[in-house]
């Protein structure tokens, strides 16, 4: 009788969790200029998800390259996210970068990016890759791209 009854309860336990697809991607917002110095620049996105499941997982962001007018800067590097269950949350992307990178000749060189820059007070941040979604065993590709011009102030 025991035996039965913990078969009964396991089964009613797999079969009651959602955990039959992955987290939905709702895209990427809050592209912001976080800071800004004379020696580095630091970029910051958020990737928001809707978890309908009742099990978590994990969200890995390493694979997102970020361009600015263009031009390669750097690759989004962070700790995985864990999932929370049952929610709607936000992955923080961020990226900090020397200035210097800005500055370069892909961008016509020092006084070109200074005249583009005092001119226009904006840049354009795109980000584009992938974040992997992880969960015993299973994994799933999100791809990014998304452009968007944040202002200098």
């Amino acid at each position: 009788m025991k035996k039965i009854f913990s078969i009964v309860v396991l089964v009613l336990f797999v079969v009651s969790c959602k955990i039959n697809k992955q987290p939905v991607f709702l895209g990427i917002e809050k592209i912001d200029l976080e800071q800004a110095t004379l020696d580095s620049i630091t970029v910051r996105a958020d990737a928001l998800f809707n978890n309908g499941n009742d099990l978590g997982g994990t969200l890995l962001t390493d694979e997102i390259e970020v361009f600015i007018d263009d031009a390669y800067i750097a690759t989004v590097s962070s700790e995985a996210f864990k999932v929370p269950p049952q929610d709607t949350f936000t992955v923080p992307l961020r990226v900090n970068f020397p200035s210097s990178k800005i500055f370069n000749e892909n961008n016509g060189g020092l006084l070109g990016a200074i005249i583009k820059q005092v001119l226009n007070k904006k840049i354009e941040v795109n980000f584009k890759g992938d974040i992997t979604y992880k969960l015993a065993g299973f994994s799933f590709d999100y791809p990014i791209d998304h452009t968007e011009e944040i202002h200098i102030k």
